[in-house]
C-alpha cells in the first residue's frame, strides 16, 4: 500500500477533527452597540425640538438594548435603543426577577451631586432641625402641600434618629408670593417656626435676596425643578414625596432604631 504523505495526513486530521466539533455561532445580544453619529442623527428626527448632549451608548442590562446617555436640562436621562440602532425607547427598565427599576438606579449614580455641589448647598442653607450626623437637605417650599408632608415625615424621624434636616428654600413660580414669602423668614430670621406658620413680611433684605436667587440658579444648573428634593450625604438625591420605608434605607436607618 502506498504510504501517505505527512503533510496530506495531518491535513486530513484537522479536516475530521473540525466535522466532529460543534459549530460555534455568535451569541446573540453580544453585538456591539450602534455608532454614535448613527443614534445621534435619529434623536435629532424622532426629537426635533430638544436640544441634548448625546453623552455614551453602551450595552443595557437588558439583552439586545443598549443605554443612550443623553444631557438635556442640566440632567442626565437614559433612553433605549435596539442594538442596529433602528429603534428608540423612552421609559423606565424594569428587572422583573427583582422588581428594580434599573433606569432610576442608573439615573440616580449619573445625577450624583459632587462634593462641592454639596458644600455649595451647605452654604444655601435657610435653616436647620435636629442636631444629629446624618444630614440630608430637603429642598422645600412654603406653598407647596407634598413638601410639607414631607417635612412631617422628617421631623418624626428626626425625634427618633441621629439625623440632621438642612431646608434650602426653593420658591416655585408657581406659587404667588411665595417668593417673598422665603426672602421675608430669612431676612427676619424665623426659623422652621416663621416658615411653617406661613409669615411674610415686607421686608425683603439683600441678603435674603441673593440666597433665593442664588438656591434657584443652582438647581437651574443642576436640572432640579421640582420640590419636594431630598439631596443626602453621598450626593444623591430623590425629588418627590418618598415613603418612610425608602427615607430610612436612604438614610440608613432601620425601623424601629433610636437615638
Amino acid at each position: 500500500m502506498k504510504r501517505i504523505a505527512p503533510e496530506i495526513f495531518l491535513l486530513i486530521t484537522l479536516i475530521l477533527m473540525l466535522s466532529c466539533s460543534p459549530m460555534v455561532f455568535p451569541t446573540p445580544g453580544l453585538a456591539e452597540c450602534p455608532q454614535k453619529e448613527k443614534i445621534q442623527q435619529g434623536l435629532q428626527r424622532a426629537f426635533p425640538k430638544l436640544q441634548f448632549e448625546l453623552v455614551k451608548i453602551s450595552p443595557s442590562e437588558a439583552r439586545d438594548l443598549c443605554q443612550v446617555e443623553i444631557k438635556t436640562g442640566g440632567r442626565h436621562h437614559l433612553i433605549y435603543t435596539d442594538r442596529r440602532g433602528d429603534f428608540v425607547l423612552t421609559g423606565n427598565l424594569h428587572e422583573v426577577k427583582t422588581g428594580k427599576n434599573l433606569t432610576q438606579e442608573n439615573l440616580l449614580s449619573l445625577n450624583r451631586l459632587t462634593p462641592e455641589d454639596l458644600r455649595q448647598l451647605e452654604s444655601l442653607t435657610a435653616f436647620s432641625l435636629g442636631k444629629g450626623k446624618k444630614m440630608v437637605f430637603l429642598i422645600t417650599d412654603p406653598q407647596c402641600p407634598f413638601c410639607k408632608q414631607a417635612e412631617t415625615l422628617l421631623k418624626k424621624l428626626v425625634e427618633k434618629e441621629d439625623i440632621q434636616v438642612r431646608f434650602i428654600l426653593f420658591p416655585l413660580e408657581s406659587y404667588k408670593g411665595s417668593k417673598e414669602q422665603c426672602i421675608s423668614v430669612i431676612c427676619d430670621n424665623k426659623g422652621i417656626e416663621g416658615f411653617d406658620s406661613g409669615y411674610r413680611s415686607d421686608n425683603q433684605c439683600p441678603e435674603g435676596i441673593k440666597k433665593i436667587e442664588n438656591a434657584a440658579a443652582f438647581m437651574l444648573k443642576k436640572g432640579i425643578n421640582s420640590t419636594p428634593t431630598l439631596v443626602f450625604a453621598d450626593g444623591l438625591y430623590l425629588s418627590g414625596l418618598p415613603s418612610e420605608e425608602a427615607l430610612r434605607s436612604r438614610l440608613g436607618v432601620g425601623k424601629g432604631s433610636s437615638k
